[in-house]
């Protein structure tokens, strides 16, 4: 009787190691859940609010009736500076679309944003960021966890060119957005595109 007694002095938590996994795997598929419905329902209500808005501004944005060359650079400046207040939706998009096509054309730096992505998730999203999480033996704190990960990011953003990468989408974003804006004419709502967007519930001030 004496040898069973040993072994649980011994390990004493061996026996609730599984409740604590148990507890750990739901605690993180809440978070998940928690995570992804957060997300969805943001989404959603962005999108339902600026719907009418959206709607209205497409039908400019690529009405061939509305392009023409500038006059000058004076109107050329005045349009870009008025399209990039009006338009900066879709222009954010096509920014979006090239810093996609970046990422998925280079698999080192896909692999790197994975891996740091990853590497955050699973420290404050699996778990809580207080919550001690062990790595190869290590146990790792918010602190600890903050001083191993700010290392590995500039690593992994060093090493895969992840700074150059965001200069080049800059530069070829603007570089494909500059001329729509410079010769698509300032875009103003006229009387039906004021209707609409006022039965829709949106404001035509605010465009």
């Amino acid at each position: 009787g004496g040898a069973p007694a040993r072994r649980s002095a011994m390990n004493p938590v061996s026996e609730s190691d599984p409740l604590l996994g148990v507890s750990d795997a739901a605690g993180a598929a809440s978070r998940l859940g928690w995570l992804r419905t957060m997300v969805v329902d943001n989404a959603k209500a962005l999108y339902n609010s600026h719907k009418a808005k959206t709607l209205v501004l497409a039908r400019s944005f690529v009405n061939p009736l509305q392009f023409s060359r500038p006059a000058d650079q004076a109107e050329a400046l005045a349009r870009l500076r008025a399209n990039w207040g009006m338009y900066k939706l879709f222009y954010g998009a096509g920014y979006a679309l090239v810093l996609l096509y970046t990422i998925l054309s280079s698999p080192l730096l896909l692999i790197g944003l994975a891996l740091i992505g990853a590497s955050w998730a699973y420290m404050f999203v699996l778990h809580d960021a207080h919550t001690v999480v062990n790595v190869y033996g290590y146990a790792l704190g918010r602190r600890e966890k903050l001083l191993a990960l700010f290392p590995l990011t500039l690593i992994v953003i060093a090493v895969t060119g992840a700074l150059s990468s965001l200069v080049w989408v800059a530069f070829l974003g603007t570089l494909v957005i500059t001329p729509h804006a410079v010769l698509h004419q300032k875009a103003e709502l006229d009387a039906l595109d004021q209707l609409e967007l006022e039965a829709a519930g949106g404001d035509p001030a605010a465009i």
